[in-house]
């Protein structure tokens, strides 16, 4: 009873605090999402409340953890991940590994659908947090050249499954692991003209891209954009012209009037009338601004803001640099999420399968970000424990 006690006690109830906020709000707007008579009489706010109480046990099972004990398990628990989205890649289309609009991402147990990428990001930031610790432990002085090994070691481990995972399709799932393992990267204190040089090449890319748009459009949309796979093509013309391509900017079209009709103040909780196929998934936030309105969306903003922010300073103060890498890759998957998402929402980014953390209706997404927290206590309980030591 002392030990659960002082456990409980170590936790952050900042974080917690955070948490329970967008889990009462995902509850909601998922209820409200089901209200324009798209979901026939399933209940996907029950589903959702089942899912975050698995989701707090698997929160608290790896906050239990110290994170001495998480780094040991970083080479198992990425060859178990990684060997599971090898099996999902090999396996043909089946009941047990279903092909749903496209995409075979998924194993199903019956009603229960896992999703082997959401949880291999996890994987990837314990090992990659991991390889930079020990690396720079055997390489005390740093030069260029022990942290273009760095760099190299952690491509090795983070390329060949990224390539997997987008062959599902899933792009987005990539891009996730891309800005995880750059933001460890770059807290793992490699030399800043190695930071100028892995940064300048996609810099060019998007700044050529971007130029192309304004001034030669025809060279972007009938050379470069065909070049795309199918959906990829039809994701980017949606988003640069979606109301030119009425079709493959539907979503587009339709969030942006949903968010644009909740005003102010909103229209109230199930009284929104814009219809979003899959409202309640990856199109959430459109939900929270058509019911809330801007007030209750720029709170939600603000609220994910703070979360970030936590994170940040838990980084900040952890006391060895794992646990700050650990912070880093979190802030790293969490941010990209959040600005992807709701960017997609308002038309500012293109729709990519990116779920709104802890607030979209989803399994594997809700309990691998859940697993990311728990990470994040696990650094917080254990740099206060050693201070409690100390003193």
């Amino acid at each position: 009873m002392k030990a659960i006690a002082e456990f409980q006690k170590s936790l952050d109830k900042k974080l917690l605090f955070i948490l329970g906020i967008l889990c009462v709000t995902s509850l909601v707007a998922i209820y409200s999402s089901q209200q324009t008579g798209q979901y026939g009489t399933t209940n996907f706010a029950l589903q959702q409340g089942i899912n975050y109480i698995i989701g707090i046990v698997l929160l608290l099972l790896v906050a239990s953890m110290d994170i001495d004990q998480i780094q040991k398990l970083a080479w198992p628990f990425y060859i178990a991940a990684f060997a599971s989205i090898v099996i999902l890649r090999i396996l043909p289309v089946s009941k047990f590994t279903p092909e749903i609009l496209g995409a075979k991402r998924w194993f199903r147990f019956g009603s229960l659908a896992i999703q082997p990428s959401e949880f291999f990001k996890i994987a990837l930031v314990i090992l990659i947090a991991s390889l930079a610790v020990n690396h720079n432990a055997k390489y005390i002085v740093r030069t260029f050249k022990t942290d273009l090994l760095l760099v190299g070691k952690i491509a090795l481990v983070a390329i060949p499954p990224s390539l997997f995972v987008y062959q599902q399709p899933d792009t987005g799932m990539v891009f996730l692991y891309a800005s995880a393992t750059a933001c460890i990267i770059f807290m793992s204190g490699i030399q800043k003209k190695l930071i100028a040089l892995l940064t300048v090449v996609p810099t060019v890319i998007m700044t050529t891209l971007i130029y192309i748009y304004f001034e030669y459009p025809s060279i972007l949309f009938k050379k470069l954009i065909p070049l795309l796979k199918p959906h990829q093509q039809s994701r980017i013309l949606g988003w640069l012209a979606p109301f030119d391509y009425t079709d493959q900017g539907y979503q587009t079209q339709q969030s942006i009037l949903a968010v644009g009709s909740g005003g102010m103040e909103g229209k109230g909780i199930g009284h929104g009338s814009v219809y979003i196929p899959e409202k309640h998934t990856d199109f959430i936030f459109a939900t929270i601004a058509e019911d809330g309105g801007f007030i209750f969306a720029a709170f939600i903003v603000f609220i994910f803001l703070l979360l970030i922010y936590r994170i940040i300073i838990v980084g900040y103060e952890a006391d060895n640099l794992f646990g700050t890498l650990l912070c880093a890759g979190a802030i790293g998957i969490l941010a990209l999420q959040i600005f992807q998402n709701i960017g997609m929402i308002v038309g500012l980014m293109p729709v990519k399968g990116i779920s709104l953390p802890f607030l979209s209706y989803g399994g594997s997404s809700l309990f691998s970000n859940m697993m990311l927290i728990g990470l994040i206590l696990s650094v917080r309980k254990t740099y206060k424990k050693y201070m409690f030591s100390v003193s």
